[in-house]
């Protein structure tokens, strides 16, 4: 073993997708590729020749297009006794009552992609044909939801559902079985360009707005609906502990293969200067860990961000976009939105502990 902590691996199973997200990073449904077997089981058994330990994400495109895959490779896993944590992230649209059984005897992590409530959700991500896609989205999650499966929201932030964040607060806690949202930034590359971003103001707003209106449903006993990032923060202040990375490719542990076996260390910079070479090199696995660092080497973290007292709870930025200021400046704004509610929520924990 040469690698030291977790890893990521991410396997990109397919590019083919059937919505068309007005912002998709990967550009889903311009390519048809998918992802062999041979592929799949390669990536793992490398993982496991390099690492202590590690997780799986399968994405696209969307990952449901080739279940199969996902399914044969959770099955090679516990054919080589390895306990690895899997999610597949997926927009839901495909999972009915038989899927979602499916997916419960895999014993997988859920992640849904929506963006807000279905007349902001179904602009940004329609089918292709234009059709609205909301809908099969929640008929999905219920369907996850009859099957015993809670299931994470991830939501985009763009200038288009900024305000409607609440909005999807309201939408998670009546469903009842979402653990809580993750906010992904808007990153320049696939199909998402500038016109599509936010300023630093609304989209701190809107998070507040959200966060509000999640604070307010807990206290009428509603579904309570919490946001990944704010709670870890606060476990970071319960356990008092820096946070030192901010992602796998930061810690240099993360490994992307594509359907063709092209491997890098970041899903948003699928570039030259961040390929590791293709899964299928017999020699892949040698010096692996050394090209992860050298490739993590080649994006430097801000001057700003190195040099703020509160770089240990907020973990530092995305690197894949923090080259670019109006970028860095709408990721500061909102985490500093998640701070001072972690303070807020550690704060109020703390004293009902000395009370008690």
């Amino acid at each position: 073993m040469t690698g030291k902590g977790p890893a990521l691996l991410a396997l990109s199973v397919t590019a083919d997708c059937n919505l068309c997200c007005r912002y998709c990073y990967a550009r889903g449904g311009e390519s048809r590729d998918s992802m062999s077997w041979s592929t799949a089981r390669r990536a793992v058994d490398v993982m496991a020749e390099s690492f202590q330990s590690f997780k799986i994400q399968f994405t696209g495109g969307e990952p449901l297009l080739n279940f199969a895959l996902v399914e044969r490779t959770v099955d090679y896993l516990g054919e080589l006794a390895l306990r690895v944590p899997c999610q597949v992230q997926t927009n839901a649209t495909l999972i009915n009552a038989d899927v979602a059984v499916r997916l419960q005897s895999l014993k997988i992590g859920i992640g849904v992609s929506l963006d807000g409530p279905p007349s902001v959700n179904d602009l940004l991500r329609p089918f292709p044909d234009g059709r609205i896609s909301t809908r099969s989205t929640l008929n999905g999650i219920i369907a996850l939801k009859e099957a015993g499966i809670r299931v994470g929201m991830t939501s985009v932030l763009s200038r288009d559902n900024a305000v409607a964040l609440a909005g999807l607060v309201d939408l998670c806690s009546f469903l009842g079985n979402v653990e809580g949202i993750a906010i992904d930034f808007l990153r320049q590359a696939g199909r998402g360009d500038s016109s599509m971003q936010v300023d630093a103001a609304a989209a701190a707003g809107g998070v507040e707005a959200a966060i509000e209106r999640a604070e307010a449903l807990a206290r009428m006993g509603a579904s309570p609906v919490r946001f990944r990032e704010q709670e870890r923060m606060r476990r970071a202040l319960e356990e008092g502990r820096e946070r030192h990375h901010h992602c796998y490719f930061d810690a240099c542990r993360s490994i992307v293969v594509m359907p063709r076996g092209d491997a890098f260390v970041c899903p948003s910079m699928l570039r030259p200067d961040m390929q590791l070479g293709n899964i299928h090199d017999p020699d892949f696995s040698k010096g692996l860990v050394g090209r992860m660092a050298r490739s993590r080497e080649l994006v430097q973290t801000p001057q700003e961000c190195l040099n703020c007292g509160d770089r240990w709870l907020c973990g530092g930025p995305c690197l894949a976009h923090s080259i670019t200021p109006l970028n860095l400046a709408i990721e500061c704004a909102v985490k500093r939105v998640f701070m001072t509610h972690a303070r807020a929520d550690f704060g109020a924990d703390f004293a009902a502990t000395i009370q008690n």
